[in-house]
């Protein structure tokens, strides 16, 4: 038993770790010891740099959700494997503060990890000129291959489009299949109807727990797959748009 807790801690903690952000990534330094903090267009006239200036403002947004993903995960392990909740977890009632705890932090890493999968969104329509207004992208659209929004990334749309919309399957090794529909579902069943972590059996919904060590697996694993498409693009933007400032004497 404590080996296996060993195991899936190890896990959870590897694959938060394959998640990394460069504080400097972005940043365009005026001399020795300033950088250029931030610029606004004029009208409709994009000014220099501006383009940079939207990547890094969701870059910096990226960082920032980062730091309060981890640290929400990291709290919930650490509940979800106090000894109250291994020894007294039970499917129709709540019996320790520590699962209280557990599924608070769960919950705040859910709400920020759904919000990763819109960031994603808004660095494509940047890079790829997606004719969309920022405060309307949702990411189902922006990468449903009914939209067809641009040719150039087409085939990486169809990939992510197909993780998202998975079939469930946890009866295999390894990742779990259907991550995304589980912690999609989850958390609209949070915002329009009753909490996931409260056992009820009524006309409104009738629901048992899953154990937080479940949900942290289907979360967690959720959260490495949408930031690693998030570090694709971001390789792609800096390889293409921050070339382009190399020889640009500030």
């Amino acid at each position: 038993m404590k080996n296996q807790k060993e195991s899936e801690i190890f896990y959870f903690q590897s694959k938060l770790s394959e998640v990394d952000y460069n504080s400097n990534r972005f940043k365009i330094m005026i001399g020795e010891d300033r950088f250029l903090f931030g610029v606004i267009s004029a009208n409709d006239n994009e000014a220099p740099f501006g383009k940079l200036m939207q990547y890094k403002t969701i870059y910096d947004t990226l960082k920032d959700l980062d730091w309060k993903i981890k640290l929400s995960f990291n709290e919930a392990i650490k509940y979800a494997y106090s000894e109250a909740v291994i020894n007294e977890f039970s499917l129709i009632k709540t019996d320790s503060e520590e699962e209280v705890l557990a599924f608070y932090y769960i919950e705040n890493a859910l709400f920020r990890t759904s919000s990763l999968w819109d960031m994603l969104a808004q660095l494509y329509r940047l890079f790829y000129d997606i004719d969309i207004p920022k405060e309307k992208v949702y990411y189902k659209q922006v990468f449903s291959p009914t939209k067809n929004y641009r040719d150039e990334f087409k085939i990486k749309a169809a990939e992510i489009y197909n993780y998202i919309e998975q079939e469930d399957n946890t009866d295999c090794e390894g990742e779990w299949k259907g991550n995304h529909s589980f912690v999609n579902e989850l958390r609209n069943k949070m915002i329009h109807r009753n909490s996931p972590n409260v056992p009820v059996m009524s006309d409104f919904d009738t629901n048992l727990k899953n154990h937080p060590v479940f949900q942290l697996k289907r979360i967690i694993e959720d959260y490495a797959v949408v930031s690693q498409y998030i570090k694709e693009i971001l390789d792609e933007i800096e390889e293409e748009v921050m070339s382009s400032f190399d020889d640009v004497d500030c």
